[in-house]
């Protein structure tokens, strides 16, 4: 199966927010400001090219009815 350009931007960039938000010294424990930041620069963007990337994906290639579905 070849990747169209969609969905490899789409792959690539959960991908980068991924690690991003898995960085083990970001942010520091107890520190309010640096868990916001964090929030803000990777779980938010995470959760956007997660979820827009899918909406967008699915509604290039959608799923084809077979012969005995309704």
């Amino acid at each position: 199966m070849k990747l169209s350009k969609l969905e490899k931007i789409w792959l690539i960039s959960v991908i980068i927010f991924y690690f991003l938000y898995n960085l083990p010294f970001f942010p520091q424990y107890h520190h309010s400001k640096a868990t916001v930041i964090h929030m803000l620069l990777t779980v938010i963007p995470l959760w956007t090219a997660v979820y827009f990337g899918l909406i967008k994906v699915c509604k290039k290639q959608k799923l084809k009815k077979r012969k005995g579905d309704k």
